[in-house]
């Protein structure tokens, strides 16, 4: 519930928030211009006044950058990248009983909050711990997940014993304690309706989203209805034209890979039902955004759920 609490104590900054969206094209890259890009220093200098009892770091901190951070991930580096991840700072903690099984602080500034909440909202794991450090956090086995601002943080060890586990936690909050976070907003945690909203579901895909190369910029929650979940995303783009081209290029993807489209009006509102042999998807457009319902069986219980969204829609 830390999110929701977050985003009624803020609720009153969505003003400067929409602002900033309103001006940022739809792949994104203006937003990367947010935050410091020259954080490394700060990292570095948080990390380096980390005192924890028995532990220390062992050697020096190391940074990668985009062009070198599969030394470190290979195979991983390009989702980070994939969000215009600025560096990431890394350090090893050796002490306690096992010096052979030490404590990996990962700390990656992502230039943003938004960036930093999608890359941890793609990799939070659903029914995990929840922690409250940090502006949401959780528990993995013997690992510790962090988003703070722009950073996104890892904390990593193979030793689950409760000692170390611990010192992981003491760690967590020296770590976020001496990074700012901007307190900057991310404006899908704002739009996003509330009600009935499942909040650890929601991601935000910078590129890519639901699999489309052109849909970017774009968040995706899941709802509790009834018995049942009803999946959605919001895309807000450049400018109303804009979106209508996200819809155009969907429209054409469900004619040459489904069974075809049916328009529905509602209130001026075109609602396009894409049945996709198994299942309906139905979208439609209100302001600059994109939005849509995903992934229901039933073509009315589908169409009535993404009526039901609009309606709780500020049109932007």
């Amino acid at each position: 519930m830390k999110l929701l609490r977050y985003l009624i104590s803020f609720i009153g900054l969505t003003i400067i928030n929409l602002t900033l969206f309103q001006t940022q094209p739809a792949d994104g890259k203006a937003l990367a211009e947010i935050g410091n890009r020259d954080s490394e220093e700060e990292i570095i200098a948080a990390i380096e006044e980390i005192e924890i009892k028995g532990w220390e770091l062992s050697g020096e901190t190391t940074k990668y950058i985009p062009e070198n951070l599969y030394e470190k991930i290979n195979g991983r580096a390009e989702y980070y990248l994939s969000y215009n991840m600025n560096c990431m700072i890394f350090a090893r903690y050796t002490g306690g009983s096992d010096e052979y099984r030490p404590i990996n602080l990962s700390v990656y500034d992502m230039g943003n909050p938004t960036y930093a909440f999608g890359v941890f909202s793609g990799e939070r794991s659903s029914g995990a711990e929840l922690l409250e450090i940090g502006r949401e956090s959780y528990r993995k086995g013997s690992d510790i997940y962090i988003w703070h601002g722009q950073y996104y943080i890892q904390i990593t060890t193979t030793d689950a014993s409760d000692a170390v586990q611990k010192v992981c936690m003491e760690l967590a909050e020296k770590i976020t304690d001496g990074l700012k976070d901007t307190e900057e907003l991310v404006w899908g945690l704002v739009e996003l309706p509330v009600k009935d909203l499942d909040l650890e579901s929601v991601q935000y895909f910078l590129i890519d989203a639901l699999g489309y190369s052109f849909l970017t910029n774009t968040y995706t929650a899941n709802y509790h209805k009834g018995t049942g979940e009803v999946s959605v995303f919001l895309s807000i783009q450049d400018n109303p034209a804009s979106a209508d081209l996200v819809l155009s290029k969907i429209k054409e993807h469900v004619n040459k890979y489904g069974k075809g489209i049916e328009i529905h009006t509602v209130e001026g509102i075109e609602f396009v039902s894409c049945n996709m042999g198994r299942y309906y998807d139905v979208i439609f457009r209100t302001g600059t955004m994109a939005c849509g319902i995903t992934d229901l069986q039933d073509g009315n219980a589908a169409l009535e759920a993404a009526i039901d969204f609009y309606k709780q829609l500020e049109p932007k």
